[in-house]
């Protein structure tokens, strides 16, 4: 009798997941807004058009800050960097530095922020939590900024 009831019990589920499954897509239209979620993390920055454009002399740096208060930059590195901090200073030694990308390729410092002018750049996303929806890009603990420059081929209109 208790062996026929082991079998019973996996034919049983099979039944019940079979009767739930459907063909239907999700309707997003229940959700808030009647539309889906925005593809952003928490936190996240996107700066775009007049953000970008609005000091010829603004670096990508000076427009980050601008939008972002609480972003702390410490000091300077050795390598004449600066020592930006999206979360917070490590409890270790080591840099508590995001890991900034340009148009899909990983730089190798934070010099890029203060090299390029913000006029130059099309898009910045800043990421203080390290987590993007975008494919490519691997999470950071100490936070992710992507940067997409202008191309010459745009008509020069801006996001």
């Amino acid at each position: 009798m208790i062996h026929s009831l082991s079998l019973l019990t996996p034919a049983a589920v099979a039944m019940l997941v079979l009767d739930c499954a459907t063909a239907q897509p999700f309707d997003r239209s229940t959700e808030p807004g009647g539309r889906p979620l925005p593809p952003t993390s928490a936190g996240a920055v996107i700066l775009t058009g007049q953000a970008l454009a609005g000091d010829p002399g603004r670096t990508v740096l000076d427009a980050i800050r601008r939008a972002m208060p609480q972003l702390q930059v410490s000091g300077w590195s050795w390598s004449h960097c600066p020592v930006v901090q999206l979360r917070g200073k490590d409890s270790v030694t080591g840099s508590s530095d995001p890991d900034v990308y340009v148009d899909g390729t990983r730089t190798v410092d934070t010099c890029l922020l203060v090299t390029v002018q913000a006029i130059e750049a099309r898009r910045i996303e800043v990421y203080p939590l390290g987590v993007t929806p975008r494919a490519g890009y691997p999470t950071s603990g100490h936070g992710l900024i992507l940067i997409f420059l202008q191309r010459a081929d745009t008509t020069g209109s801006r996001d």
